[in-house]
């Protein structure tokens, strides 16, 4: 049972929550500040457990759903491996260590933790079946993930970050439903209703149209900095677009969204991007130790 208990709770998915140190290491304090870096870890953890509430929820709604799916149906809930009370009783205690451990944080993040949980729910129950909107709902998810970062830190989240995280989840949202379309083409019953709103070509224009977009507002995102060497960064975000977009258009089948940790060309990327960045918002700091020691 422990380690189903450990699948339902979907940790290789926690990587999504690595968003929120995003305003603290864009403003340059993750390193800088021992109690914003301790502050940016409980409230990783605490999303984390509101997350994994929101995937078991998932799970016990779609359970008949979930059956159908080619990979799903081997989760735990719906192999009937972990029974559906069991699962409840999980999520339970998931949300009461994570409001508990989040009391330091603020009130306004623990109002964004409690926006985050009702809008997986509410995902669950009916927003994943509108089109457009499940992709949007999708992107805000990854967009509270920040405001959140920004509120535990104190540090003040740019307009242009929170357009920029959006732009690019929906970008993601959509081409994993352009993967999802490709699996069940031909099939009368996709396990996913929504999916029969969508189209190939409808999911092509806004996944270009979303790519750029992306670039762009990154693009502005690092002006607004007002160091002109983070503009180096820009390339590897184009560079990282790019790739998805071949992994979405060429490798067919594959996940767009595990790409990421499986795709080598992509992760190598993205760790570079991240290195640069690092660098450029660190510069000075850097300087100082090497000057100091």
């Amino acid at each position: 049972m422990l380690k189903d208990i450990f699948y339902v709770l979907r940790p290789q998915q926690w990587s999504k929550n690595l968003l929120i140190f995003a305003p603290a290491f864009f403003g340059g304090m993750l390193f800088n500040d021992l109690k914003i870096f301790i502050l940016m870890i409980v409230s990783f953890f605490s999303f984390s457990l509101i997350s994994s509430t929101s995937y078991i929820i998932n799970d016990l709604i779609d359970i008949e759903k979930d059956k159908l799916h080619p990979t799903k149906k081997f989760r735990p809930i719906a192999s009937g491996k972990l029974i559906p009370i069991h699962a409840f009783i999980i999520s339970v205690i998931c949300i009461v260590i994570a409001f508990g451990i989040s009391s330091e944080l603020g009130t306004d993040y623990i109002l964004v933790l409690g926006l985050y949980l009702l809008l997986g729910i509410g995902y669950s129950l009916f927003l994943q079946y509108l089109v457009i909107l499940d992709s949007f709902t999708i992107a805000i998810g990854f967009v509270l993930r920040i405001l959140a970062g920004g509120y535990a830190s104190g540090i003040h989240v740019s307009s242009w970050l929170l357009l920029t995280t959006f732009l690019v989840s929906v970008l993601l949202a959509f081409g994993k439903r352009r993967n999802e379309i490709s699996l069940v083409a031909g099939s009368a019953n996709p396990f996913r209703k929504v999916l029969k709103e969508y189209s190939i070509q409808f999911l092509d224009a806004g996944i270009i149209i979303f790519a750029t977009t992306s670039i762009v507002s990154f693009s502005i995102y690092a002006v607004e900095i007002g160091k002109r060497e983070f503009l180096i960064s820009v390339p590897f975000a184009c560079y990282g677009i790019l790739r998805y977009l071949q992994i979405v258009y060429i490798n067919i089948g594959v996940d767009p969204t595990e790409a990421f940790l499986k795709d080598r060309a992509l992760f190598i990327s993205v760790i570079i991007w991240i290195i640069v960045t690092g660098i450029m918002v660190y510069f000075k700091d850097i300087i100082n130790l090497i000057a100091t020691g």
